[in-house]
């Protein structure tokens, strides 16, 4: 009796075993099939030797990064975050220009705080069309806000101070007006994570693409400078995707 009862299990759990064996499969399968997706615009990413990876003076790797409408072919030593959609194209991606730029010439990148001085971080994703410009926050909104007269400053900006009871109490504004364009820069009035308090500018690329430019404030006077230090890197790594 307990033998033919213990017996009559056995194909049930040959059958379970089965099952099992089936399941880890189609997981593998379907890893596989992620990464080489992921993998697909970004070879040289998945093929790059650990000596190309960790060795900083190796010479470095280009891959090329997908938006919907934007593609961007840049070094790999210099990306540090990209977001995609599920077995999609990216959505934001973070990347570090050493200031000065100089095409062809990749120094290895920051390894302190204080270093962080010397290199703007570039913020790439797709635009939305509901949300305000910062131009156009100043435009509207900002003002209701301001504490008091703007101030003059080095680099052709007046520095507006926000009151410490409004929404921006955090952050101080720097706006240069070149040939009748209102050029807006927020700087933090505390040290970021990275070290250095930071100023930030928002630039509105083609193909529905816009572009965050943050730096340290000491170089704020430079802005106008290192806006062309940044559009030097995009007509180097940038370029637009007619759809179809």
């Amino acid at each position: 009796m307990n033998r033919r009862s213990a017996y009559s299990h056995g194909p049930r759990e040959r059958s379970i075993g089965r099952m099992m064996v089936t399941f880890i499969g189609l997981v593998v399968v379907t890893g596989g099939f992620i990464i080489a997706w992921l993998f697909l615009a970004d070879r040289d990413l998945l093929f790059s030797t650990p000596q190309q990876v960790a060795n900083p003076d190796a010479a470095p790797v280009l891959a090329r990064y997908r938006f919907d409408t934007a593609e961007l072919v840049a070094p790999t030593r210099l990306v540090t975050r990209v977001n995609r959609r599920t077995l999609g194209n990216i959505v934001k991606l973070d990347l570090l220009l050493p200031w000065p730029y100089q095409p062809g010439s990749i120094p290895r990148l920051p390894a302190t705080s204080r270093e962080f001085n010397d290199w703007i971080i570039l913020t790439f994703e797709t635009a939305t069309t509901d949300e305000l410009t910062p131009v156009e926050r100043y435009g509207e909104i900002y003002p209701v806000y301001f504490d008091g007269e703007p101030e003059q400053v080095d680099g052709n900006l007046l520095r507006y101070k926000f009151k410490e009871t409004s929404p921006y109490a955090d952050l101080t504004l720097y706006v240069a007006t070149v040939e009748g364009r209102h050029i807006v820069h927020r700087c933090d009035r505390k040290p970021s994570v990275l070290g250095p308090i930071l100023c930030e500018r928002t630039l509105s690329l083609a193909n529905d693409m816009k572009l965050r430019i943050r730096f340290s404030r000491n170089h704020l006077e430079n802005w106008a400078q290192i806006e062309r230090n940044v559009r030097l890197a995009l007509a180097n790594m940038f370029r637009t995707i007619q759809p179809g």
